[in-house]
């Protein structure tokens, strides 16, 4: 296996630019992965690896060979695509031995692979099968296989999940996870849906327009995240966004709304997180809570009267364990969706309270959408 390194690496289709000058080191048997909304970039940068497109400035090494002018057949890559990509007319085992055999392995090394591959993927007794003859998983299996027989330095996966239904999806999340532990390989992961990226990825590269927004752990992306997109993007409902006014009275710092009918206060614990804010007192902020980070006034004990919202119910959503609730606020603020306990006494239309989670808030720079957190924390 092998670590990849992007310097500088720039991507144009004539005045387009697909991806600006990313910087990005990926560790030997780290299980990368790249998310973000469409056109972000991530599936050119992923191409860009496996040398299906012609990089436009920089330079990428595939452990200590750069492979800028390396045909994809010489990068010792295996690619997963989207629609997994197998032969119609061949049976399992030669879609996974087709590789091998271009290779010119000898029989008995491409038989032991092959079979030893389908084991570990549990479609042994699929070998005989033409893809037409297989199940959505079972094929995305296959697609793997052929990638593991290969025993590349770099496995590349661009949402092979995608074309799944959400149960099987799931379970396929877990294979996976389970097979990069047992296989300790290096895998760059391309996806748009956040759930994979926190669940699968030891680290998460968030894209944006062709820039590189956020590279961390799962949870410090959900915990720290360095922007307003960031936030949104990453946590299923995304994270709430409310643009204040900071205020500071006496030594407390407080957050109301533009027309003062909401005011909440930050602990001052909270205040050790974020920089200095004197300089954005009276001035704008966003405030950003994750739905998880409100709750039902009935379960909170002793709330405190500054961290309490007095909003409109506009719509319940059940989940079974947990509910979402819609609530509107006043003109001034945006609708916020709370994830509250599922035995919520809260009815559509009503005047409902619920008690935010101060010491969980994040503030943002209402101009650039940066976070004001300190620089020098040190992000677990």
């Amino acid at each position: 296996m092998a670590r990849v390194v992007l310097k500088n690496v720039t991507k144009r289709y004539g005045n387009v630019l697909a991806v600006d000058n990313i910087d990005l080191e990926i560790k030997d048997k780290e299980f990368i992965v790249l998310v973000g909304p469409s056109g972000c970039g991530k599936s050119t940068t992923l191409r860009m690896v496996a040398g299906l497109e012609e990089i436009t400035e920089g330079t990428i090494m595939i452990g200590d060979t750069v492979v800028n002018d390396i045909p994809p057949k010489d990068r010792d890559i295996a690619m997963v695509f989207q629609n997994y990509a197998l032969y119609p007319h061949m049976d399992v085992y030669n879609n996974m031995a087709f590789g091998l055999k271009l290779r010119k392995f000898p029989k008995t090394e491409i038989d032991k692979r092959v079979k030893e591959t389908a084991r570990l993927l549990g479609i042994e007794n699929l070998l005989d099968r033409k893809p037409k003859q297989l199940s959505g998983g079972q094929r995305q299996r296959v697609a793997v296989g052929r990638a593991i027989v290969r025993e590349p330095k770099v496995f590349l996966m661009d949402e092979p999940l995608s074309n799944l239904d959400a149960k099987l999806r799931v379970q396929m999340r877990a294979e996976l996870s389970k097979l990069h532990n047992r296989l300790q390989t290096t895998v760059i992961y391309v996806t748009h849906d956040q759930t994979e990226a926190m669940t699968m990825g030891d680290r998460i590269v968030v894209m944006k327009d062709g820039v590189i927004l956020q590279v961390a752990s799962p949870l410090v992306i959900y915990n720290h995240p360095n922007n307003v997109f960031v936030g949104g993007f990453i946590g299923s409902p995304a994270m709430n966004f409310m643009d204040m006014v900071l205020i500071k009275e006496d030594d407390q710092y407080f957050v109301e709304s533009l027309e003062g009918t909401v005011k909440l206060a930050i602990p001052n614990e909270r205040l050790e997180y974020f920089r200095d804010l004197t300089p954005y007192v009276n001035k704008e902020v966003i405030l950003g809570i994750r739905p998880e980070d409100i709750e039902d006034i009935s379960v909170v004990a002793d709330p405190d009267e500054n961290s309490v919202l007095t909003a409109q119910v506009d719509v319940i959503e059940p989940m079974g364990a947990e509910t979402f609730l819609y609530l509107s606020v006043g003109e001034e603020i945006p609708q916020i969706i709370a994830r509250v306990d599922a035995g919520t006494k809260a009815s559509d239309g009503d005047t409902h309270k619920v008690v935010l989670d101060m010491s969980k808030c994040q503030l943002f720079d209402k101009d650039t959408q940066e976070t004001l957190r300190r620089e020098d924390l040190r992000l677990r």
